[in-house]
């Protein structure tokens, strides 16, 4: 078992009214901006991005939301507008992940103090991949179905009333409603427009503490972000993802180490944390734009050779071929060499062959896994289930030509997060029941889900038991079972 832990540790127009973050830097009335201590001067805020999903009751089976972020921009009530520093050029934001996790679009910005009347998104390459599966209790999508769809590139624009003082520090939610963006007929997305009306929102960062687990000085949750170790120095790395720029965070006495870095020969600490490996950190995102980091899980080795491809399974797997579809939602590339780099997107399809695969491994990040799960130690695809999210060493790729999904082989395979939506039965802790899940997962009655004391975040609440019965939630998950129970293991919960 990879992950166990050693130690504890156009336009979209919403008004929106924010007072000055920190009282003590400034004064003013809602809406009304600063009336003292305001002028001159810079301040430094941090920008996350979070989604809104459609109501699990509408039984869509999206596997990837995507769209590039090209520009945000901060309009005062006078003067030049504020061009604001994305993490990546090229920020290719995945709204499903966002469900349930925060990733940050921006950490330290400065911009001059002031009030400012509006933030402007600007987006290109919107694609959303799907599938239906119309019989209830048939795992995998409805053969022929699974697909994409693209809309146009536009712009977003948020009304805000945002006070911002000299030498302050704060945070932006950025919010985008996904049911609002899509078009449906059933099951089916026929269009997606995110520059209709009611798409993108904000909210303040930190959240009120009864909508949290957040201590104080933290804005965000940073979960589960998965990449190459470019850079360590003393107690801080550097992980540069694929798709969201480069994570910076830094180890305090907190930080929980995988003990899986007994397996690759190193010291369970920071010792265990080396350039030029892959790895996955969860890390928490700090109101002077700083990150601290939480939980470091190396990759094991067999994982960390070159290539590595992650998506979530659509397709019954074939134990004749060895083959079964993923839809790309996570990759990292080769350092030198890359097959993937240039070729794959979030989003696309392609059919994995197994060839001769070694034991199959679960990366639980210090989670507690039920025992007793027919995939770990597994060579048979035929444990592989749809809806569960698996992590691929690409030794052979070929991309997705237009609708023609590209292919990848490989010979080693682990079990990761799947994010998805679903509806709370009984809100207990530390395990809980859920139903109506994505059609196809081929789910069809309540489930449990076990959560780890110290490995869980939570978001739109401060206690998992505040969820009501009834209530939606998103997830972070390892999707495990069945036949063993519970089917889940969760590392995020965001209430909606």
């Amino acid at each position: 078992m990879w992950g166990v832990p050693m130690t504890r540790q156009t336009s979209a127009t919403t008004v929106l009214i924010f007072a000055c973050l920190f009282l003590q830097s400034c004064s003013g009335v809602p809406g009304g901006g600063c009336t003292a201590n305001c002028g001159g001067g810079n301040a430094s805020i941090s920008l996350v991005l979070t989604a809104t999903p459609p109501s699990p009751t509408a039984q869509l089976s999206i596997q990837a939301f995507t769209a590039t972020i090209a520009g945000i921009t901060l309009t005062p009530a006078t003067g030049a507008a504020v061009n604001v520093t994305l993490n990546s050029s090229a920020y290719i934001a995945d709204f499903n992940r966002v469900t349930s996790d925060s990733t940050v679009l921006a950490a330290q910005v400065s911009v001059p103090a002031g009030n400012y009347t509006q933030v402007m998104i600007t987006f290109s390459a919107p694609r959303v991949t799907f599938c239906t599966q119309a019989n209830p209790g048939v795992p995998g999508c409805a053969a022929g179905t699974l697909q994409s769809i693209t809309g146009a590139a536009g712009t977003a624009t948020i009304s805000t009333s945002l006070s911002i003082a000299a030498n302050q520090q704060s945070g932006i939610a950025l919010n985008a409603n996904i049911g609002n963006a899509l078009t449906l007929n059933g099951q089916t997305v026929t269009a997606v427009n995110l520059g209709a009306a009611d798409i993108f929102s904000a909210t303040a960062l930190p959240p009120s503490s009864t909508l949290t687990d957040l201590a104080s000085g933290e804005l965000s949750h940073v979960d589960d972000v998965m990449g190459l170790v470019t850079s360590v120095s003393g107690s801080t790395l550097t992980i540069q993802t694929s798709t969201r720029g480069n994570i910076t965070a830094t180890a305090n006495s907190s930080t929980q180490f995988s003990a899986d870095c007994t397996l690759l020969g190193f010291a369970v600490d920071f010792t265990c944390v080396k350039a030029n490996t892959i790895a996955i950190v969860d890390a928490l995102l700090n109101a002077d734009g700083t990150l601290t980091l939480v939980f470091y899980q190396p990759l094991p080795s067999a994982l960390f050779t070159g290539d590595l491809l992650e998506g979530v399974v659509t397709s019954v797997p074939n134990s004749v071929t060895g083959q079964f579809t993923v839809v790309v939602t996570d990759s990292v590339f080769a350092a030198s060499g890359s097959l993937l780099s240039g070729q794959l997107h979030l989003g696309d399809q392609i059919v994995v062959t197994l060839n001769s695969p070694n034991p199959f491994q679960i990366v639980s990040k210090g989670l507690q896994i039920p025992t007793g799960s027919t995939f770990q130690n597994s060579t048979s695809v035929a444990d592989i289930l749809p809806g569960q999210t698996v992590a691929v060493a690409v030794s052979a790729f070929t991309a997705q030509s237009g609708t023609t999904p590209g292919t990848a082989s490989s010979q080693n395979l682990a079990l990761r997060f799947t994010r998805f939506t679903a509806v709370m039965s009984t809100a207990t802790s530390p395990q809980f029941n859920a139903t109506t899940f994505p059609s196809f997962f081929g789910i069809t009655t309540s489930q449990l889900f076990q959560t780890t004391s110290g490995r869980l975040s939570l978001d739109g609440v401060s206690g998992l038991t505040s969820i009501p019965g009834g209530g939606t939630f998103s997830t972070t998950a390892l999707y495990v079972g069945p036949p063993v129970a519970p089917t889940f293991s969760a590392l995020s919960v965001r209430a909606h």
